[in-house]
């Protein structure tokens, strides 16, 4: 309990729900919601899930910031009245709904990000207040749905791992009721994207072979106070967050519940899904460029010599690289970083630990970025041949996504 009463201590919360959480509480999770009508339509769904023994909660976040549109600020209240009525009818002891009003927040401090935090912190709060240090914090949006086991799994994974700190979840973005063609070819890639970069992460042995997305993700409250709760930030808040708790110890993951992500395009944040597909649906492209397969030949090339650092001349160790990767390596300093890594480093084991501290996720992606030169496809192609040679191959893009959703992790 010591990191959930240092952290609570540190932030003194006001506690934002009277209701007392039940003694058996497992699992909250939490929804940040601004301008979203189909609101009771999601309670709906998540009140017909397989219910665990456990009791769980579901926190709404409904917010919007102070310079928000007269329609928002409507949406947000006609949603805050709906969900009081649906308590009304629907909570139980073993399943609680609460809504948080967050409306009206400073521009500067709003954002998914800060919902977020002002959610999971009530949840670590709450788990605090009933002596649970290990209770479950799940993280969803408003547009999504989940797979019927979705709370019994979450809890049945967690409880037969002890030591896992937090996971990712397995998605499927729904395109099934797409009908402008254009739209549903934009999903497909991005989504194509999103698992090519964290197929690639994994060939190369990256420790952070993961993909982040904000409602696809649970965290034990412990390890969230531990790392200091989620982050304000208005877009991008999942990857730091899920960053942060990688460098501790790998992340786990959760193949056999799913999230099923909206396609909905939208500019709410400066990136992310509904900004990925938007930009890409108005441009002039016909593909998806992302980096070649090469990229991650070359980084599981750095990942397999990193023990050869510990004690080798930096200068030689870059000489083994591959040109652009040594280039940029070299932009990033990586002279001075090693010789403080290898400053605090007794073992081969800490100093990895530590380059990969420097070489973080945001570094690895920065890197491909530079590197855009094919479609998506034949990317994705080309790596899963490379990965698996008897591995059946394709270039169409609905046919390949179907193929890595199969695909274990």
């Amino acid at each position: 309990m010591r990191h959930l009463n240092r952290y609570l201590a540190l932030q003194q919360p006001t506690p934002l729900i009277g209701v007392t959480p039940a003694a058996g509480l497992g699992l909250i999770t939490v929804i940040p919601c601004m301008h979203e009508p189909g609101i009771l339509e999601l309670l709906d769904h998540l009140r017909s899930r397989d219910m665990p023994d456990a009791a769980v909660e579901i926190i709404l976040v409904i917010n919007h910031p102070d310079d928000a549109s007269d329609e928002i600020r409507q949406s947000n209240a006609r949603a805050l009245d709906q969900i009081q009525l649906w308590q009304q009818a629907h909570n139980t002891p073993a399943l609680q709904v609460h809504a948080i009003d967050a409306c009206e927040m400073p521009v500067r401090a709003s954002g998914v990000g800060m919902a977020r935090k002002i959610g999971m912190d009530e949840a670590v709060r709450r788990f605090a207040s009933i002596g649970v240090a290990d209770g479950i914090i799940a993280s969803l949006d408003a547009d999504c749905r989940v797979s019927a086991n979705y709370f019994t799994a979450l809890l049945q994974a967690f409880a037969g791992h002890p030591a896992m700190h937090a996971a990712t979840i397995a998605y499927a973005h729904r395109t099934s009721n797409i009908t402008d063609s254009r739209h549903k070819q934009a999903i497909v890639c991005y989504e194509l994207f999103l698992r090519y970069i964290e197929l690639g992460w994994r060939h190369a042995g990256l420790p952070f072979a993961f993909t982040a997305i904000g409602s696809c993700f649970a965290v034990r409250a412990n390890a969230c106070a531990r790392h200091h709760g989620m982050n304000k930030r208005q877009a991008g808040e999942d990857f730091y967050f899920l960053h942060k708790l990688a460098r501790e110890r790998p992340l786990g993951h959760l193949p056999n519940l799913f999230v099923y992500p909206s396609a909905r395009m939208s500019s709410r944040t400066p990136f992310g899904t509904g900004q990925a597909v938007s930009d890409w649906y108005h441009g002039h492209q016909t593909s998806w460029p992302v980096c070649a397969p090469l990229v991650f030949e070359e980084l599981r090339q750095m990942n397999d010599s990193l023990n050869q650092l510990f004690k080798t001349d930096t200068s030689n160790w870059l000489a083994s690289l591959p040109q652009p990767l040594r280039q940029y390596l070299h932009a990033c300093d990586i002279e001075q970083a090693v010789i403080n890594m290898r400053n605090n480093s007794a073992t081969v084991a800490s100093f990895r630990a530590r380059f990969y501290f420097w070489f973080d996720g945001l570094k690895a992606w920065r890197y491909v970025n530079q590197q855009h030169v094919m479609p998506v496809e034949q990317a994705l192609a080309s790596l899963l041949q490379m990965i698996d040679q008897r591995m059946p191959t394709t270039t169409d893009a609905e046919s390949l996504l179907q193929q890595l959703r199969r695909t274990p992790a």
